[in-house]
C-alpha cells in the first residue's frame, strides 16, 4: 500500500525527510523574506536555523531596517520565483547589537506550508513521513525551514589532546557583518571545547563523497576518529591550524564572541577572522525539504542512511 501510495502522490519517489543536492550558491532559486507589519525584507543570505527543539531562527538586519520589528507580528516566507511555499510566524526572543545592525532571535510559533496541494501534504505528514521520533506540526515546521536549500558544512577542531571533523547544516555566514552563527548540539562533547578556546573552522563539502560526509555525523564526539584515519587527507589552516579535508573547496577560520544556549542547541556568534578560497566557486551538498524538491529542476544526491 505504501508503495502504491508513493507512486500515485510522489512519482515513487522514497520518502525521507530531506533530499541532498550538490549546489553553488548562485544556483539556488529560492528566497526567504521577512515581513513585519507593512515591511518586507530578502534575508535570504542573512538568516539561519539555530535550534531545533525549540524551533529557533536567527535573522540579521541592518540598523536602517530595524525600526520595523518593533513589537509587530512578523512572519517568515519562503518562495521561489515569487510563489509562496511556507511560512512560519515568529515571535521575539532578544535582539544582540551588531557592529552594523542586530542579529534577531526568533522563537517558530505557528507553520504553514503550501507546496504541491493539500491532499498531498495531508498524506504526507500524516502518513508517508509520520514517526514516533517526532511531531505532526516538527515535519511541518522542517519542511518550511528547510523549504530553502541549507548547506551542509564541515566543523573542524583541534588542540593538544582532542580533535574533531563532523558536518552540520544549522548554520549561517552573514557575510555583510563578518559573522558566523553556528547552532550545536549541547551533548557535543566539542562544544565546550570550541566555547573554552574561543575558534573553529568550518569548511565546504566542495568535491566530497556525500557517504563520507554521512559517517563523520557518525563518529561519537567523545572519541572522534583519528585524523589519520580519516579516508582523506587535511592540510592545516592558515592561522589556527586546525584540519581541512582534502574536498574543501574553501574555509573560514572563526572567533567565538558570544554564545547562548536555545534549548537543545546552544548559539555560537563568531568573528570570521580568515576566508581562504581554495578553489573558484566550490560547490556544497544541500539539504532541501522532500515537498520543495518535487517542484525543482535540482539533482538529487543518493546517500546510504
Amino acid at each position: 500500500m505504501n508503495k502504491l501510495i508513493r507512486k500515485l502522490f510522489f512519482k515513487g519517489d522514497k520518502i525521507k525527510t530531506f533530499f541532498i543536492s550538490r549546489l553553488k550558491q548562485s544556483q539556488i532559486q529560492e528566497s526567504v523574506f521577512l515581513k513585519t507589519g507593512d515591511s518586507t525584507h530578502d534575508i535570504s543570505k542573512h538568516h539561519g536555523m539555530i535550534c531545533l527543539d525549540p524551533f529557533c531562527v536567527a535573522v540579521w538586519l541592518p540598523s536602517r531596517q530595524l525600526a520595523a520589528i518593533a513589537d509587530k507580528a512578523t512572519t517568515i516566507q519562503f518562495k521561489k520565483g515569487g510563489k509562496l511555499n511556507a511560512s512560519i510566524n515568529v515571535s521575539l526572543i532578544e535582539k544582540i547589537v551588531t557592529t552594523n545592525g542586530a542579529l534577531i532571535l526568533f522563537k517558530v510559533e505557528k507553520v504553514k506550508n503550501y507546496q504541491l496541494n493539500p491532499l498531498h501534504r495531508l498524506v504526507f505528514f500524516a502518513y508517508l513521513l509520520k514517526s514516533p521520533k517526532n511531531t505532526y506540526n516538527s515535519r511541518k515546521v522542517i519542511n518550511a525551514l528547510y523549504s530553502y536549500p541549507r548547506s551542509i558544512i564541515i566543523v573542524s577542531y583541534l588542540d593538544e589532546n582532542y580533535c574533531n571533523i563532523f558536518p552540520m547544516d544549522i548554520h549561517s555566514h552573514i557575510e555583510e557583518e563578518g559573522l558566523y552563527i553556528l547552532g550545536l548540539r549541547t551533548t557535543n562533547v566539542t562544544l565546550d571545547k570550541i566555547l573554552a578556546a574561543k575558534k573553529v573552522v568550518v569548511c565546504d563539502t566542495d568535491s566530497a563523497d556525500i557517504n563520507i560526509i554521512y559517517d563523520l555525523g557518525k563518529h561519537p564526539s567523545t572519541s572522534p576518529t583519528p585524523v589519520e584515519k580519516m579516508p582523506f587527507s587535511t592540510k592545516s589552516s592558515e592561522l589556527f591550524g586546525f584540519p581541512v579535508p582534502d574536498f574543501s573547496g574553501s574555509y573560514k577560520e572563526i572567533e567565538i564572541i558570544r554564545h547562548r544556549k536555545m534549548g537543545f542547541h546552544m548559539l555560537l556568534v563568531g568573528k570570521v577572522v580568515n576566508v581562504k578560497q581554495i578553489k573558484p566557486g566550490p560547490f556544497s551538498f544541500y539539504h532541501i525539504s522532500f515537498l520543495q524538491f518535487q517542484n525543482s529542476n535540482y539533482n538529487s544526491v543518493e546517500a546510504v542512511y
